[in-house]
């Protein structure tokens, strides 16, 4: 089954302030009608499966009214909170689900990206480092990314980097984490990063790999060039539900809480 259907909504409608005017699949005009917990987290997640996560939250809070006592709709709300730029609102409900014994993997990691996401650095390392113990090489490469771009923020060296990254991890699937951080840690040199991912199909992986190499560029005082690839980012947006995406959006719009 795809992530989502071909038919969704747009960045613009769930990162920013404009209108989702999608129709209802059969899928969320089935549920409609919902009122019991279960049938409140499937309604959120037929929602999710257009990307209509604006639309899809006013579900979990009522989900969450019902069984406040039920991990899951803080669970699957928290996300849908971060794919919609609402960073702060997140971090709370990542943290009640700690504090309700969810997984600390899960949990820090996301809380991670959310504290990033909100401009707190210190404490998306901070959480980066309660989660890289948890992690095997695969899970471990998109850490050591997070960690790092942090401290790039904060002008700090990034410390997981040198402790834990090392040619050869066997990182699966996450190619493009892998690739952003062998620039990082000085493996490859910007000429090669760069060729790597112009050669990239997958938007998704081009997001991630670019948005490293961004990030770099920025702390290199490279900013002309930084701002560049995130406009390039920004442009291929066929997987923009994907964490480095979201966060060259804010990097490029802000947060829109914040706006007026």
């Amino acid at each position: 089954m795809p992530y989502f259907s071909e038919i969704h909504a747009a960045p613009a409608t769930q990162l920013g302030r404009e209108t989702c005017t999608l129709e209802d699949s059969p899928e969320v005009a089935a549920l409609r009608g919902a009122e019991s917990f279960e049938d409140l987290l499937k309604l959120g997640s037929a929602l999710n499966y257009q990307l209509r996560y604006r639309d899809a939250l006013p579900v979990y809070d009522r989900a969450i009214a019902l069984c406040p006592e039920d991990i899951r709709g803080w669970r699957q709300r928290a996300p849908r909170l971060i794919n919609t730029l609402q960073p702060e609102k997140a971090i709370a409900d990542l943290e009640h689900c700690r504090a309700m014994g969810g997984s600390e993997e899960d949990l820090s990691y996301r809380l991670a990206i959310a504290h990033y996401l909100a401009g707190h650095d210190e404490a998306s390392m901070a959480e980066s480092r309660i989660c890289l113990p948890y992690c095997d090489e695969e899970m471990g490469i998109a850490v050591i990314y997070w960690h790092t771009l942090a401290a790039w923020r904060l002008g700090q060296a990034p410390v997981l980097l040198y402790q834990s990254y090392h040619p050869g991890m066997k990182v699966g699937h996450h190619t493009a984490y892998e690739g952003a951080m062998a620039l990082a840690a000085g493996m490859i040199g910007r000429k090669q990063a760069m060729q790597e991912l112009e050669a990239l199909d997958s938007d998704l992986e081009y997001a991630i790999y670019g948005y490293g190499v961004s990030c770099w560029l920025r702390q290199a005082g490279h900013t002309e060039e930084a701002e560049a690839l995130l406009d390039s980012i920004l442009r291929r947006d066929s997987f923009w539900i994907g964490y480095a995406f979201i966060a060259a959006w804010r990097d490029r719009f802000g947060l829109p809480e914040q706006k007026s």
